[in-house]
């Protein structure tokens, strides 16, 4: 698919060409700051490929989009460095940039680069200024709101200059990124401070309801159908649970899941509904220990809402995880490790494995490998039977090479090239990383979400592989 969309130009084209692909969109990058082999590039259908620079060490790339989208690329070394643009059909925009503090832009589109690249950078200055641990909910909360809001000052400021559409998409991008900020803000508390979520409500959450709007014709903007999806429903489960005095309390999995169904299902209508569910149950599947306890929610969800795209859809996926559900024959593969040597889970027959999904540029998987997996690795170090098995995502050997080595991370180390399209990731149902995967001494999956290093009920579900028959 991604050959069909992109393609490389090559130096020096012809007129007649030149003028065949005049509705196309042509986007060209210099990068100034370091010299470059390759770039990595987000397409609008999205997945992540590479691109080699030309002779002139421009990176030039054609896209035959009919409605606009946003365009990311970078590079992970020798630094790493990202940008992001809107492009529209019929733009040729150059861009000469060093991924840091300069970007300068030309070419049709360019007044919408420059005002992209002014908001975007306004607010990575003020998130970086941030620090909850020495702010209140409610600060944190307010500043947010103001950084998202100033972001869209600077778009209205410049309504003039930038093409009608680049407007209407970031006016709605920018307001659902703005509330999506602040419906974290609880966990946040909660997970990374240790606060409850009582206390971790800020003072006007409750107020973002006010301005989400229900209208099927935004999901057309991704901020829009990603809020309903994702945000929306925690900030409306906090709500039913803060009616209900249960906003301490603890939830199972199962039962978060039914909470933001039966929220979504009485709040949301039409389309959005439909999507929303769709994710809640998605997520759910990606959860569950015992995928088939999420198929009765399935099937009420395709009987009264889903049409025939969002029934397969769902079906798919679960089809998908049925697969990789716990007692189920884990997927075949062949990897190589950092010597070179191929290994598969055969190798460990009669073992416990316990498999950590993770990639060099995963904060939470590093963090995990230095502060979890080191006190797990020494509760079973007399055991010849338990195996840490590390399978990064990386896209590139030497990231992972150089990721095991500043960690110092002991176990045996595989590579799955592709990012979120590694083909091993992808065959256990890996949507995020880390991931962890406990596969039992009979080569069955044991546990297909296993829960982190640092977690005290780890130790225990590996003792309970070990001594399950």
């Amino acid at each position: 698919m991604i050959r069909k969309i992109i393609l490389m130009f090559a130096l020096g084209l012809s007129v007649a060409t030149t003028f065949a692909q005049k509705d196309k969109s042509t986007v060209t990058v210099e990068i100034t700051s370091v010299k470059v082999d390759s770039m990595w590039v987000v397409p609008p259908k999205g997945g992540v490929f590479f691109v080699k620079p030309g002779a002139n060490h421009k990176f030039v790339l054609n896209f035959n989009q009919e409605a606009p989208f946003i365009l990311t690329f970078g590079i992970d070394v020798p630094k790493k460095g990202r940008i992001s643009l809107f492009i529209e059909k019929g733009d040729h925009l150059n861009v000469t940039t060093d991924l840091d503090q300069k970007s300068v832009f030309t070419g049709q589109g360019s007044e919408n680069a420059k005002v992209f690249d002014e908001f975007t950078n306004a607010y990575l200055a003020s998130y970086l200024k941030l620090d909850a641990s020495k702010m209140t909910a409610n600060e944190v909360f307010d500043r947010t709101m103001a950084m998202g809001q100033h972001s869209l000052d600077i778009l209205d400021a410049n309504k003039q200059k930038v093409s009608p559409a680049f407007y209407k998409y970031q006016s709605i991008a920018l307001l659902y990124q703005k509330l999506g900020s602040g419906m974290i803000i609880p966990y946040l508390y909660h997970v990374g401070l240790g606060k409850k979520i009582s206390e971790s409500i800020p003072e006007h959450f409750w107020d973002v309801e006010k301005q989400v709007k229900m209208d099927d014709k935004l999901l057309e903007n991704p901020e829009y159908a990603r809020f309903m999806q994702g945000s929306f429903p925690i900030l409306l489960s906090y709500k039913e649970k803060f009616k209900d005095g249960t906003l301490d309390s603890t939830f199972t999995s199962e039962a978060e899941t039914n909470l933001k169904l039966s929220v979504v299902e009485k709040t949301y209508t039409g389309k959005v509904r439909s999507l929303a569910l769709g994710a809640i149950l998605k997520a759910a599947l990606a959860r569950a220990n015992d995928v088939a306890s999420v198929k009765p929610s399935i099937d009420d969800y395709i009987t009264k809402y889903a049409n025939a795209e969002d029934a397969k859809s769902i079906l798919s996926t679960y089809d998908n995880y049925i697969k990789t559900a716990a007692g189920k024959t884990p997927p075949p593969f062949v990897l190589n490790d950092l010597s070179g040597k191929e290994v598969t889970l055969k190798d460990f027959a009669g073992k416990v494995v316990y498999m950590d999904f993770w990639a060099s540029w995963c904060s939470p998987c590093r963090y995990e490998m230095k502060n979890g997996s080191p006190k797990l690795h020494a509760k079973f170090k007399d055991n010849k039977d338990v195996v840490f098995l590390y399978i990064s995502i990386d896209s590139k050997t030497e990231a992972w090479r150089k990721a095991i080595e500043e960690d110092k991370i002991e176990g045996i180390h595989l590579l799955s090239l592709g990012g979120n399209g590694s083909p091993v990731a992808k065959a256990f149902n890996i949507t995020g990383i880390p991931h962890y995967v406990i596969i039992g001494k009979n080569g069955k999956i044991f546990d297909n979400n296993a829960p982190r290093p640092s977690e005290d009920k780890t130790p225990k579900r590996i003792n309970e592989a070990l001594n399950a028959r």
